[in-house]
């Protein structure tokens, strides 16, 4: 589960942005027994997709960079 902080950080957003999805209802939450705000995260990905992996290698971003129109070598 994540909190407010940990959902933000995880979708490259801010708290605010989280909790502006979450007073909207695009969000549902829990809270847990001290009173913080819980997230599911399948809930949190529905909405909004998770940063990109740390993982990916410099060979495939510059595959994916050669890829975009805007960015192919002339």
């Amino acid at each position: 589960m994540y909190t407010i902080a940990t959902a933000a950080a995880a979708i490259g957003r801010n708290k605010t942005a989280i909790l502006r999805a979450i007073k909207a209802g695009k969000i549902s939450v829990a809270k847990d027994q001290n009173g913080e705000w819980q997230i599911d995260p399948t809930e949190l990905h529905r909405i909004y997709p998770p940063l990109r992996s740390a993982s990916m290698q410099d060979s495939d971003m510059q595959l994916r960079l050669h890829q975009s129109p805007l960015l192919t070598p002339v």
